[in-house]
This record gives C-alpha cells, sequence and structure tokens, in this order.
C-alpha cells in the first residue's frame, strides 16, 4: 500500500452528479427509519458512486488503493471507507450500528478497491478468509458516531487509509512476499492497525504473495546485474555503461507509484540502497 493523494474537489464528475448526489442524501434524511434507508442504497439506479471508478483509478495508475494489485480486464469496486449500511463489528449488538449511510454520497468517503480487498471470499490456497466488507474497527467503541450531526472524527479507526500520508507506511514486507506490521506488538496501536488492515484488506492473499516473490526475484538479479555492470563502469565500455543505466533504471519503476506492489518492491531495494553500485537510484 501506498500514499493515494486524493482530494473530492479536484476530480471531474459527470454532468449532474453532484445534485443527484445531494438529492439522495436528503432521501436519506428524510427516510422514517433504517429500512427506508436500506431500500433507497440498495436501488442500483441510486449507486451513482460507481460512476466516479475512472476519476478514482486515474488516482493510482489503475492499481487498488488497498492491494497496489494492478486492476486491468477485472471487476472493481467503490468501496465506502466508512461502511454505508452497517457495521460488521456491531451486528449482534444492542444496539447494532445503522452504518454511517450520512457518507453514502460523499466522495471523500470514496476509495478504490480491488473485490479481493472489498468483498468477503476465501483464499482457499491460504485457507483464510479476508475482504473488507462491512468491516470497521476502531479503537474505543464508546467514540463510535451513530448519527450524522455527530463528529466522527474523534473515532480512530484500525483500518488504515491509503488517502492519510502516514499511515500505509505501517505496513512493511518480509523476504517470503507476505505483509507484516512495521510496528512490533508492544506498540498495540499501530501494530493493531496494521495487523488488521492486512487481514480485512487481503493483503496477504495468495495470488498477491505469488506475485511478490516474481518481483522479489527481478528485483535481486536487477541487484546483481547492476552490481557487474557497475564494478566495470571504470573500464569505459559503452556495453557496461547502457547495461548498468538499464538495470538502475528498471529497478527505479519498480518502486516508483504507478508499478504494480511497489511499496513490497521499495521495501526489497531500500536494504541495498546504501551500496555503492545503487548510487543511480538516490535521486531515482
Amino acid at each position: 500500500m501506498r500514499r493515494i493523494e486524493y482530494d473530492p474537489a479536484k476530480i471531474t464528475y459527470p454532468a449532474g452528479w453532484k445534485d443527484k448526489a445531494a438529492k439522495l442524501l436528503q432521501e436519506l434524511v428524510d427516510a422514517a427509519d433504517g429500512p427506508a434507508r436500506q431500500k433507497i442504497l440498495s436501488d442500483p439506479n441510486n449507486r451513482i458512486w460507481s460512476e466516479l471508478k475512472l476519476e478514482l483509478r486515474k488516482l493510482s495508475h489503475g492499481k487498488c488503493w488497498y492491494t497496489e494489485a494492478l486492476q486491468a480486464g477485472t471487476d472493481v469496486d467503490v468501496d465506502h471507507y466508512r461502511p454505508k449500511g452497517r457495521v460488521a463489528e456491531l451486528i449482534a449488538a444492542e444496539l447494532p450500528h445503522p452504518g454511517y449511510w450520512w457518507l453514502a454520497y460523499d466522495p471523500s468517503n470514496y476509495r478504490f478497491s480491488c473485490i479481493v480487498a472489498n468483498r468477503r471470499r476465501q483464499d482457499v490456497e491460504a485457507g483464510r478468509t479476508g475482504g473488507k466488507a462491512d468491516h470497521f474497527p476502531i479503537q474505543h467503541e464508546a467514540e463510535r458516531a451513530y448519527a450524522e450531526d455527530v463528529d466522527y472524527g474523534a473515532e480512530k479507526p484500525l483500518l488504515i487509509d491509503p488517502c492519510v500520508a502516514h499511515e500505509p507506511e505501517l505496513i512493511t514486507f518480509k523476504e517470503d512476499g507476505e505483509a507484516m506490521p512495521r510496528f512490533p506488538e508492544d506498540q498495540a496501536y499501530k501494530h493493531g492497525k496494521a495487523a488488521r488492515s492486512i487481514e480485512l484488506y487481503s493483503i496477504n492473499h495468495s495470488e498477491f504473495v505469488t506475485a511478490r516473490l516474481e518481483l522479489r526475484d527481478r528485483i535481486e538479479k536487477l541487484k546483481r546485474d547492476a552490481k557487474r555492470f557497475f564494478a566495470k563502469l571504470e573500464t569505459g565500455d559503452a556495453d557496461h555503461e547502457n547495461g548498468y543505466a538499464s538495470a538502475i533504471a528498471e529497478l527505479a519503476r519498480l518502486r516508483s507509484a504507478p508499478a504494480p506492489f511497489s511499496a513490497f518492491c521499495a521495501a526489497m531495494i531500500e536494504p541495498s540502497s546504501h551500496e555503492d553500485y545503487l548510487f543511480g537510484l538516490r535521486h531515482a
């Protein structure tokens, strides 16, 4: 995961989208009860957040904001970071949460997501179930907002928001391709937030781990190539110069924002970044 610089005021909206969103929000406000609101939200004609998929997609170069998996020719979702219809953690509670329905038509609550990260499903190979769906754990339930006139900014979510500058950095990676919390368990909030996000966003789905391992092997080969060509740069041979430049350029590309799983690639490159043979990467 890496930071997404998202300002809803700067994206392009379809003609009439904001007016329709305002109208639908008012219908939700005026609804007699929860079932009436759910009927509005479940109507396919009212799911206008899907009309913003293309704009949100552009901000991440076509990658899921949660997993960094490239979305090409696949189904994608516009996830509501704060769930619009219910909160899974409180379904069985004495006072079930109605969902953050007042944010259903607020683009600041939208996140571009692959279906693996957003929909509950089993990873058969890994033997575990993931997917955010209606989950939205927070640190202190007493601070949870239940109505539109309550400041939900007081909540401390236990799910990383890719739009918050520092939060994606709570996750790092092991050489075996798996994501892990950057901070140890004795730093409970930071560790727990990363661990819960890895679980619910399915960041360690077996297909993603396999893809990261393939990238790891490619990075190791490129590092060996760069080291070999670097050692021969003093000869002045053009082939060595070009070989070194090619290896450095590809390493820079793999850790750049448009590349799939770029945060993992950066984590694999970083331990060697102080080595002289990678000097060309320091400002790339």
